[in-house]
């Protein structure tokens, strides 16, 4: 099970004047620095990383809804509603109500409405609204276009997010601002473990493009040095290597697994950064 990044706006302490402790070692320091837009990065990867698998599963999967609710692998907590044209019956927008509460989908945390508008007769392109939408602690804000690439829906896609901004509150009244450039994401259906006809099982291929702004300034900037695999049984990005930069600082390898979703250490919801010499362990 994943979980938000515990006590991480407070961290950003680290980042504001360098370092909260006095007396460590300058490798120690330089760690502590590096480490929180590191875990930050992964965490906002995460989020959208989730986004997209829920959208792709219950909306994209299969677009010839026969009914004005998507029920099938669909969670308790979460109402997916199918709204068409009155006059034409032509798909006018899908709803995912995750409701007011966190409401667990396919191993994510989301709160809100996600709203998808077909841009397109062919349903091939669609914009995605997000209204009063949260995920692990954060309110987000941002342009989603989603892109079916390949023949068949619900399996090659790729999703990405402009001028986003992912907002975490401090202590008080205090509300740090993420700024995220762009995430660009390109999925590409892999296998199924069970050879099953819904998408429950399915494994994805897929590459990401992620940067943006930390709350002080510091520019960081991911990008997937390999193909990384994502899991819906194990709900996580399992496998894969990306680069992370951070300005000013220096940059990093995480590795997210080997790719086996029956490999308990892949399937962990862990990833390990490598920088300065050092390993870092972030919990997905």
């Amino acid at each position: 099970m994943r979980r938000f990044i515990s006590g991480l706006a407070l961290s950003f302490c680290v980042l504001l004047v360098n370092s909260c402790s006095t007396g460590s070692d300058p490798e120690d320091i330089i760690l502590d620095v590096f480490s929180v837009p590191a875990e930050l990065t992964l965490q906002i990867e995460n989020v959208f990383n989730d986004l997209a698998m829920d959208v792709n599963g219950i909306a994209m999967h299969k677009l010839e809804f026969t009914g004005d609710l998507i029920t099938t692998n669909v969670a308790k907590c979460l109402k997916a509603s199918v709204h068409r044209n009155s006059q034409t019956f032509v798909l006018d927008s899908i709803v995912l109500d995750y409701g007011t509460v966190t409401c667990s989908s396919n191993g994510a945390a989301f709160k809100g409405k996600v709203i998808v508008d077909p841009k397109d007769e062919d349903l091939k392109s669609f914009d995605i609204r997000l209204k009063d939408f949260k995920s692990y602690g954060y309110s987000i804000t941002g342009a989603i276009e989603f892109q079916i690439t390949g023949e068949t829906a619900g399996k090659d896609f790729s999703m990405k997010m402009e001028n986003a901004e992912f907002l975490i509150s401090g202590t008080g009244e205090t509300v740090y601002t993420v700024t995220v450039a762009s995430i660009n994401n390109v999925y590409t259906f892999f296998k199924s473990e069970e050879g099953l006809t819904d998408y429950t099982d399915d494994i994805f291929k897929f590459t990401t493009s992620l940067s943006g702004e930390t709350p002080d300034g510091a520019l960081f900037n991911l990008e997937s040095s390999s193909d990384l695999i994502y899991a819906y049984s194990c709900k996580n990005i399992i496998g894969g290597k990306a680069d992370f930069s951070l300005s000013d600082i220096g940059d990093g390898i995480v590795n997210f697994g080997g790719g086996d979703p029956e490999s308990e250490s892949d399937c962990d919801a862990k990833a390990t950064v490598s920088a300065f010499g050092a390993n870092i362990s972030i919990t997905l």
